[in-house]
């Protein structure tokens, strides 16, 4: 896997946190109400022009809600700053991005797309393990308080409450 970040992304506990993320049944599932609805009211909350729920397969970061880049479904692992946000239990923050070694020679930074700012707070399954991030995106540098930064907390956390919701229904049925 192309990794862009000249850091490691791949967690120590990689198979385990895989085969939770898997438990789930999320990923290639279609577009759904409540994880829409936490994408719209990140960005919202946040006025940018893009905010995700993404969850970090083994190669790939597969998007449940995306607003701004609707036609996206999924990005390569190894360029996807979201493979560094499960890193880190606290939310990851650029808040410019061209500021960053490690995103230097990202495509998404250093390419036509020009991200500048990236926010995200992983979603963290009861069991230990990020297995995704809401995140917002924007293409102009700007900051990120720790009051912002804690809201986006509670965002990843309706996420994650939404999955054992539906983990628990699909065991009823």
């Amino acid at each position: 896997m192309e990794n862009t970040f000249g850091v490691p992304i791949i967690p120590q506990d990689e198979e385990a946190r895989l085969n939770n993320l898997n438990s789930y049944n999320i990923l290639d599932t279609r577009s759904e109400g409540p994880f829409n609805n936490v994408a719209s009211i990140a960005a919202h909350m946040f006025k940018t022009p893009m905010a995700f729920v993404s969850f970090v397969d083994q190669s790939r970061v597969w998007f449940k809600a995306n607003l701004g880049l609707e036609d996206v479904m999924e990005t390569p692992r190894g360029i996807s700053l979201c493979s560094l946000a499960i890193l880190n239990n606290e939310p990851t923050v650029f808040h410019n991005t061209l500021e960053e070694s490690c995103l230097m020679a990202n495509p998404l930074v250093a390419g036509e797309f020009g991200m500048r700012f990236y926010a995200a707070a992983p979603i963290k399954t009861p069991e230990g393990f990020n297995i995704g991030a809401v995140c917002v995106v924007d293409k102009e540098p700007r900051e990120f308080s720790v009051g912002d930064q804690r809201v986006l907390e509670h965002l990843a956390s309706i996420v994650m409450d939404e999955l054992q919701l539906r983990k628990l229904n699909q065991k009823k049925v």
